[in-house]
């Protein structure tokens, strides 16, 4: 039996795969440069999936202050707006994971547990502040894209401290 390895952290990689794990294929399409980052459309799209992430929490949160300072015509446009920027980080947490191989047992795991938290949290935590929808979105699309983006915290190989 051969041994596989993954090109981005090392580790131990799965048969006819270049990488062990949805995460650190999403990782690797980042190129990695001696110098400064290089404007690419990687990190182009990277960085838009960051902005809608932070996006579908500012909502979120501005949604909950409208409803505490008792505004619920604010806190429903703000409702909306996250629950909008909140379907586009869906869109493409799913995309990223369509395109990340391999998609380990672990990986499809990770996506029913984000989804049955988010579904059950959401409603829990939507019973106490008053938004289900768009506290169960938020939690589930925390959870999917922190579990997608998990291979960015993994050292390169070439990156890690060699002792002598």
């Amino acid at each position: 039996m051969s041994s596989y390895t993954c090109i981005h952290c090392g580790e131990t990689a799965a048969r006819n795969h270049d990488c062990c794990s949805s995460g650190c294929d999403l990782a690797r399409r980042l190129p990695r440069g001696e110098t400064d980052l290089p404007a690419t459309w990687q990190l182009g799209v990277a960085l838009a999936w960051g902005f809608l992430i932070f996006n579908q929490l500012l909502f979120a949160g501005m949604d909950l202050l409208a409803l505490s300072r008792n505004a619920p015509d604010n806190a429903a446009k703000f409702a909306v707006a996250s629950l909008v920027a909140g379907a586009l980080v869906l869109l493409a947490n799913l995309f990223f994971f369509a395109i990340s191989k391999p998609k380990l047992f672990s990986d499809w795991q990770a996506l029913a547990i984000s989804a049955g938290i988010a579904f059950v949290g959401g409603y829990r935590l939507g019973e106490i502040f008053g938004e289900h929808q768009v506290l169960g979105f938020l939690l589930g699309n925390l959870l999917m894209s922190g579990w997608l983006a998990r291979g960015l915290l993994r050292k390169h190989p070439s990156k890690k401290r060699q002792n002598f």
